[in-house]
Formats: structure tokens, C-alpha cells, sequence
């Protein structure tokens, strides 16, 4: 029998899952907008980073021309995609097994969350320590949040074809930040390389919030 709280429950997972896709949907078409606005000189993926499409001022800023006309849309979508993060994964709890294991992988999306947020207060050539370090919070808690939830998929069945998805989104991220961080960056460039660090956990939140909304 239903009670009258499961469909207050159904309600929140559904306006979760809508959060995670908008804020997937919302930050990469603000992100690609930005770059074909970029310049002079034109958005390089291998040279430039996403802090450059957030940068507030053009000119030179540590040996590079920046120009972002669109900076206020780029900062603004960072922002907006830590807030859709944050109260996706809290409206979405329910959806995942319980235990404390839930509370730290969510808990780990949520402090993402939270770093991607204020990082589109701190553009780079405002403050530089600001925005490695809110975006050092955002790219840690995100990708170790994804290992730690795939992880705990494995104990349901309704989320096995996700696991190693989720472990190797969360992994491939990971790796990639500690490269990035050591100026290891091969043929993909400093840029190419913090892409590397987002996109994974960006289509991973779009995924699952498709998924989420299908069941």
C-alpha cells in the first residue's frame, strides 16, 4: 500500500534528476558558447584552460593572452552547476543503497558541489589561489564522490550495469587531476588534460539523472 509520503519522495527524486541534467546540459552549452566567443586569440582546448573562459579582464595574465567576452555566462554556469549538483544529489539520496557509504559518496558530490559554486566567484586573473583551490574542492569531491558511489552500487541491482561506469568516471578524473597537477599532459595539453577532469563526471551526472527519470 502507498503511503502518503512515497509520492512527496517519487516528487523530490524526479526534480533531482532534472537538476542533474540541467546542470550537465546548462554547463556544457554555456562552455562551448564562451570558447567560440573567445578572443583574440581564438579558444585552444589544448592550450587554454576553462578558468581562461572565466577570466573578467582581457590581457595578459601568466605569460598568455586572455579574453573571455563571456566570462560572466561561463562563471555564472560554473556556479550554476555546483548549485543543480549539490541539490540534485540531496533530492536523490533515496535513490542510492543506504548506509554510510551513501552518506560519504554523496556527501563527497555535495562538497564538489560546493566547490564548483564558489568557483565562479573567484575568476583566475581576480584571484589565482582562489580559484585553484575551489576548483582543487570541486574536482577532488566530485571524482573521489564517483569512486566511493560506485562502490556502493555494487550491493544493488538496480544500479550493477552502473558500477564500473561510475568507478572508472570517478578514476579517469582522478588520474587525470594528479596529471594535470604534475604537468604531465601529453599531446592533450594543459587544457585538454582539465577537461579531462571534468567531462567525465559531467556526462556522468547527465546519465544518471536520464536514468533516474526513465525509472
Amino acid at each position: 500500500m502507498m503511503t502518503s509520503k512515497e509520492p512527496a519522495v517519487e516528487r523530490f527524486v524526479r526534480y533531482g534528476a532534472f537538476f542533474y541534467v540541467l546542470a550537465a546540459v546548462q554547463f556544457i552549452t554555456s562552455m562551448i558558447v564562451a570558447a567560440l566567443y573567445y578572443g583574440p586569440p581564438s579558444y585552444d582546448i589544448q592550450r587554454n584552460s576553462i578558468s581562461d573562459l572565466q577570466a573578467s579582464n582581457c590581457g595578459m595574465f601568466q605569460g598568455s593572452q586572455v579574453c573571455s567576452p563571456l566570462h560572466l555566462i561561463a562563471n555564472s554556469s560554473v556556479t550554476l552547476l555546483g548549485l543543480l549538483l549539490v541539490f540534485g544529489t540531496l533530492l536523490t539520496h533515496t535513490r542510492f543503497p543506504a548506509g554510510r557509504s551513501r552518506r560519504i559518496g554523496l556527501g563527497l558530490l555535495v562538497v564538489g558541489g560546493l566547490g564548483a559554486t564558489t568557483n565562479g566567484f573567484t575568476p583566475e586573473d581576480v584571484t589565482l589561489f582562489g580559484d585553484t583551490l575551489t576548483a582543487l574542492i570541486a574536482f577532488l569531491g566530485a571524482n573521489l564522490g564517483l569512486i566511493q558511489i560506485g562502490r556502493l552500487m555494487a550491493g544493488d541491482p538496480k544500479w550493477s550495469n552502473f558500477r564500473r561506469y561510475t568507478e572508472t568516471s570517478g578514476a579517469v578524473g582522478l588520474v587525470a587531476l594528479i596529471l594535470y597537477g604534475t604537468d604531465i599532459t601529453g599531446p592533450l595539453g594543459s587544457g585538454g588534460m582539465e577537461w579531462l577532469i571534468v567531462v567525465p563526471v559531467t556526462i556522468w551526472v547527465l546519465v544518471v539523472g536520464i536514468n533516474l527519470l526513465r525509472t
